[in-house]
């Protein structure tokens, strides 16, 4: 009876190395992130655990919110280099200029800014302007010739 059926060690190489940084970077871009949109805020949750504070990018442009994470990694194999970006326009309620971020101990990255007070319609009161009343005391007379 074989063994060598059910067993089969893996080898180690540089592809499965490489494959192992693609399959992190794959749980990175599946369920990694979070949005929340309520009435009163906007808020993103990414986890980045796997990119140093400093290789990590936060820009707001009008709405435009982009998040960067860039990363080079070197090991006795190799080099390899591990990048994500978001792109997010906010919603129109959003207070852009009250957006802030905070990173976590364990690489929870969560960027929120609180919605914009929305002004309430009312109803406006029509006034009517009364018209003044005035003779006029000139005249105008019109003559033909033929």
């Amino acid at each position: 009876m074989s063994l060598y059926h059910y067993y089969r060690p893996t080898q180690h190489s540089l592809f499965n190395e490489l494959m192992r940084d693609f399959t992190g970077i794959d749980r990175l871009n599946k369920s990694s992130s979070e949005i929340t949109n309520t009435d009163e805020k906007f808020a993103i949750n990414l986890n980045v655990s796997q990119f140093k504070p400093e290789n990590l990018k936060i820009n707001l442009e009008g709405r435009t919110l982009t998040i960067q994470g860039d990363e080079e990694v070197k090991n006795e194999h190799g080099y390899s280099k591990k990048s994500f970006s978001r792109v997010i326009l906010l919603p129109e309620d959003v207070d852009v200029s009250a957006v802030a971020s905070n990173l976590s101990e364990d690489g929870k990255l969560a960027i929120e800014a609180p919605k914009k007070e929305v002004v309430q319609g009312r109803s406006i009161e029509i006034q009517r302007k009364e018209a003044e009343r005035g003779e006029s005391n000139s005249v105008s007379i019109f003559s033909f010739t033929l």
